[in-house]
């Protein structure tokens, strides 16, 4: 159907449309049935549609829209690439992340021996600390002893005062009558345990012939008894002296022995610590990488009244936060500018606020 007007009717028209608007003329008809025609078209008003919001969301007015499409297919080949790096860095972390899990498992088997090994310790440490009281025990024993002989023979040693004064009297009496406190001691040594000393002499001088003689016996019987206390003398104080070498030697095993437990229960305290340190983070290494990989990282959150207001009632509705590798202009949420550093996040983070941060990851 043919919808063009003839030239009476476009003049009835026009002399219409000039009783509400007296300027009308020819030349904005036309444009009225132009746009007429390119609001029926669906193509043009989406290309209209587009720019607008082109405009609003961007900034970007219509003079511009073209080379802002170049722009963004630029951009768009540039992620594209960026895209194919991301895959790659991605199949070396999910390498890296299979190769820390066989790490992870011989950390396991290692712990597992490490816990082996320690109880076979603990085993073999009891073991000797039975063995160390036993001899301990036996040690003190023969400690005793060793103290109760040296008592003895100090015991026998001692005298009093009185016995002092009695020998120097004595002594004095038998120089008196021409003999030496030698020959007495020796003479009472030999007969003082026979009932008759007297004949018990006798038969000694008819043996001997002199008493002289007799007394050289007893000298040289006195001679070998001494020797043979001061035999036993050394070889119990060598034996006591062994015995506290053996106690100091088994005392420093000991002590070796707990300094190594000690490593021991430290070392499966920082496993168990690196384990749950690994588990707990496993599943957000993907994202730590790709965030390491951005120039710089800012992070922002959006200063909107109403959602702050809104976020009192029901947190999900709060003001919009997010991280961005360039400083924005516009909250992504709600499209207005009032956007603030999230200073919580750079709290926790020990940052001045609004500085750039660079991720760095660990080799």
């Amino acid at each position: 159907m043919n919808n063009e007007l003839t030239n009476d009717e476009l003049k009835e028209v026009i002399s219409s449309a000039r009783v509400f608007c007296p300027s009308f003329s020819e030349s904005q008809y036309r444009d009225l049935m132009t746009l007429e025609r390119r609001l029926n078209d669906s193509g043009y008003l989406q290309a209209v549609h587009g720019l607008s919001q082109l405009e609003r969301e961007k900034g970007v007015p219509c003079a511009r829209a073209l080379d802002a499409f170049n722009q963004l297919l630029a951009q768009k080949e540039q992620m594209e690439g960026q895209l194919g790096d991301l895959k790659q860095k991605l199949a070396a972390q999910q390498n890296a992340n299979r190769e820390a899990e066989r790490n992870f498992h011989q950390l396991n088997e290692g712990i597992e021996m490490a816990k082996q090994e320690l109880q076979t310790i603990r085993t073999k440490r009891q073991s000797e600390e039975k063995e160390l009281l036993a001899f301990k025990k036996n040690t003190e024993s023969q400690r005793q002893r060793i103290d109760e002989d040296v008592a003895q023979y100090r015991d026998k040693a001692r005298v009093t005062e009185e016995q002092v004064a009695t020998a120097v009297q004595l002594i004095t009496e038998v120089e008196s009558r021409g003999f030496t406190l030698t020959l007495l001691l020796g003479l009472c040594q030999e007969f003082a345990g026979h009932e008759n000393a007297r004949e018990e002499l006798s038969r000694a001088l008819i043996e001997r012939h002199t008493l002289s003689n007799y007394i050289a016996d007893l000298k040289e019987e006195g001679e070998i008894q001494k020797k043979a206390v001061k035999l036993d003398s050394d070889r119990l104080k060598s034996e006591k002296d062994r015995i506290q070498a053996e106690v100091n030697r088994l005392e420093e095993a000991r002590s070796k022995l707990q300094s190594t437990l000690i490593q021991l229960r430290v070392d499966v305290g920082e496993q168990e610590q690196l384990r749950g340190f690994y588990h707990r983070y496993l599943g957000v290494s993907g994202l730590m990488e790709c965030l390491a990989s951005w120039e710089q990282i800012f992070f922002l959150r959006c200063n909107n009244p109403v959602s702050a207001l809104a976020g009192v009632l029901n947190r999900s509705a709060g003001p919009a936060r997010f991280w961005i590798d360039k400083r924005a202009t516009r909250c992504p949420h709600c499209g207005l500018t009032m956007l603030i550093y999230d200073e919580e996040v750079y709290k926790v983070l020990n940052c001045p606020v609004g500085t750039p941060l660079r991720l760095q990851l660990g080799g």
